[in-house]
């Protein structure tokens, strides 16, 4: 914090850059109107070169006009949004701590596999964020019908304190609002994606809960689940769900886990659970029977010990 601004933007001061992506730049930032002893927020601009890119520019601003509409602790917060001096941007909650892109290789670096009532706590946070935003309406009452699209590792996020947010909104998909919609086009990373994305169908909801469980999967079993020699080969294994029995690859892995596993990475969508509340109920059940059921600071109290 007592680093030089790196520039004054509208009401926000920009201290320093703390990533870089395809399409926006992020900053840490303060706002001037914000009472004293605030949390930073975290300041998403879109890269200055794609600022005439329609393409661009709509994917930004959806990012941003459907974020704003949400509220759940398991969802990062969007304060703000618009343009200032020509560029389009976004204001967002800060969360201090690390992705689960992290997290996963600091696990995978020291030979360590996250244990199963852990991922399933992580996991839990995750559905209980995409049970909101599925279900989030309108301030009319209309159901957005909202599709993430991009549920993976590095959008999950574990804060210092151990509460688990999702976020990164930026290829989601409203069935429900016309001009808001993107048909046509795969969005997401590769591993990631579900049998029917592979195969061109519309994207639905179930996709997200198709990547819950690919994240569930690799946490547990210490390894990525869709892996290939080539992005064609990942894509063929994917198509034909072909997703190896969680104890073959983890024996300590619970029977029970292993079960609910196969049914949210089953092939066929209508065989997998309807909905993220079904999914995070039968989650929550396996979960409670842990010796020591995580909470937040035991999350913490855990990463902090495997990690260090």
């Amino acid at each position: 914090m007592d680093a030089q601004p790196v520039e004054k933007f509208g009401k926000y001061t920009l201290l320093r850059k703390i990533g870089q992506g395809g399409m926006a730049e992020v900053f840490l930032a303060t706002a001037d109107d914000a009472p004293v002893d605030t949390p930073p927020v975290v300041v998403k601009r879109l890269h200055q070169e794609l600022e005439r890119n329609r393409d661009a520019v709509d994917l930004f601003l959806t990012e941003a006009d459907v974020t704003l509409m949400l509220s759940h602790p398991n969802v990062i917060r969007v304060y703000d949004s618009g343009e200032i001096n020509n560029r389009y941007y976004m204001a967002m909650e800060y969360v201090h701590g690390k992705d689960l892109e992290q997290i996963f290789d600091r696990f995978s670096a020291k030979s360590h596999i996250m244990d199963p009532f852990a991922a399933a706590y992580v996991v839990m946070g995750v559905l209980a964020g995409l049970d909101y935003v599925h279900r989030a309406k309108t301030p009319s009452g209309r159901e957005l019908g909202i599709v993430h699209r991009d549920v993976t590792p590095s959008n999950v996020y574990v804060s210092s304190s151990g509460n688990i947010k999702l976020g990164d909104f930026g290829v989601a998909k409203l069935v429900a609002v016309e001009g808001w919609t993107m048909a046509g086009s795969v969005k997401g990373k590769l591993g990631y994606l579900s049998p029917e994305q592979i195969g061109g169908q519309p994207p639905s909801q179930a996709i997200d809960l198709w990547a819950a469980g690919v994240i569930l999967w690799e946490l547990c079993a210490g390894q990525r689940l869709f892996v290939g020699d080539n992005e064609l080969d990942v894509m063929l294994r994917i198509k034909k769900a072909k997703v190896p029995s969680l104890r073959k690859a983890n024996k300590a892995a619970p029977k029970e886990l292993e079960k609910i596993l196969e049914k949210a990475l089953h092939r066929k969508p209508h065989k997998r659970y309807p909905d993220a509340a079904s999914f995070l109920k039968e989650l929550s059940v396996f979960h409670a029977k842990a010796p020591q059921p995580f909470s937040e600071q035991l999350l913490v109290n855990y990463l902090m010990q495997m990690l260090s």
